[in-house]
């Protein structure tokens, strides 16, 4: 662009900005609509991006599943009891690996002469080794410290909470807290961008399952506290590990007919509340019409205004073309204006998202 067409460019920019300022009820009507409609699109975007687009935090997200009975009922329990875990890892031959947890808990941390309420996750020894999750501080639950029950007394803090209570102290891995009665030795600090496998959930910790419940829990098969994930050996598909999950629920209830009902399983992809997540696809993609459709109506209803505001310029636009203004330089100084609108009103629009 040459140093004239830069300079009319400028000229425009100026000439249009000081006809919004002196049509003051225009701008604020018009900014306003863009404030409002940008804004909306920009905060349901977000959430889309957050929930529905962006994959949890772990290492291959795309072959991670969450094991569920069938078929689904509100209301119903739809774990599983931990012997019956250790079942299905054992004996399935479709997955890589396959882990349980527990959430979502709450209950009270102390340390020193601090007490905090916090909720989080227990998990299986194996949780964060499935996932592929690498600590930021010290080292998380491995398999290894699992020996039975109460025998992995070893707490994991989120990033959160070991920024927010214990000031981002590395001094804090190997120190002893409270989780209600019992104690726990902190051996590490998760990732800040891992927040367990629920979109909608944050977990403070995470402790082991074994330490989590008593030893007669862990036994008790009518019991059901774990929600299983698994990942998918190379080459199986989720009908053939649904399949084969199936068939050991079928053995399982023939050796345990009193707990052990032998309802098929299936797979479905975590992160949305289990079955749940077909309500929440729903919902977000029905706000998210509605969003597209708002920030139509809001452009018609500017075109509208700029329609009518050009018909009130009628006698300027003729002075100017009698001047010897080309209807290129008009078109290009009411579409100048329409830029300068939009960009104030969508950087208001971002402002107020945030």
């Amino acid at each position: 662009m040459g140093t004239l067409e830069m300079k009319d460019l400028w000229l425009d920019i100026r000439y249009a900005l000081r006809l919004l300022w002196k049509s003051p009820a225009f701008t604020l009507v018009a900014l306003f609509t863009l404030m409002l409609s940008i804004g909306a699109n920009v905060v349901v975007f977000g959430v889309v991006n957050a929930v529905l687009l962006h994959p949890l935090e772990v290492s291959d997200p795309h072959n991670l599943y969450q094991l569920r009975l069938q078929p689904w009922t509100h209301g119903k329990q739809l774990t599983t009891s931990y012997p019956a875990f250790e079942d299905y890892q054992r004996r399935n031959s479709t997955f890589s690996g396959i882990a349980g947890y527990d959430g979502y808990s709450e209950g009270k941390l102390s340390w020193g002469n601090s007490t905090r309420s916090v909720s989080g996750y227990s998990v299986t020894g194996n949780y964060f080794e499935l996932l592929g999750v690498q600590p930021e501080l010290g080292r998380l639950i491995q398999p290894s410290d699992e020996h039975g029950p109460n025998s992995a007394p070893y707490i994991v803090l989120s990033d959160s909470l070991w920024r927010s209570a214990f000031n981002a102290d590395a001094g804090v891995i190997g120190t002893t807290v409270r989780l209600n009665k019992d104690s726990f030795t902190v051996v590490g600090v998760a990732p800040a961008r891992f927040h367990g496998t629920e979109q909608f959930e944050w977990p403070d910790y995470f402790i082991p399952v074994v330490n989590h419940f008593d030893a007669e829990y862990l036994a008790d098969r009518t019991g059901r506290p774990l929600t299983v994930l698994g990942r998918l050996k190379p080459g199986v598909t989720p009908q053939q590990a649904a399949e084969n999950l199936s068939a050991i629920a079928a053995q399982l209830a023939r050796e345990f007919p009193k707990t052990d009902t032998g309802v098929p399983w299936r797979l479905i992809r975590p992160g949305l509340s289990a079955d749940d997540g077909d309500v929440i696809h729903g919902f977000l993609y029905g706000v998210t019409g509605l969003a597209l459709l708002f920030l139509v109506a809001a452009c018609a209803n500017l075109a509208s205004l700029f329609a009518a505001r050009a018909a009130d310029r009628s006698r300027e636009l003729a002075v100017r073309v009698a001047l010897g203004a080309s209807q290129w330089r008009l078109v290009r100084q009411f579409m100048t204006e329409a830029v300068v609108l939009s960009m104030v009103g969508g950087g208001a629009g971002l402002v107020s998202a945030g």
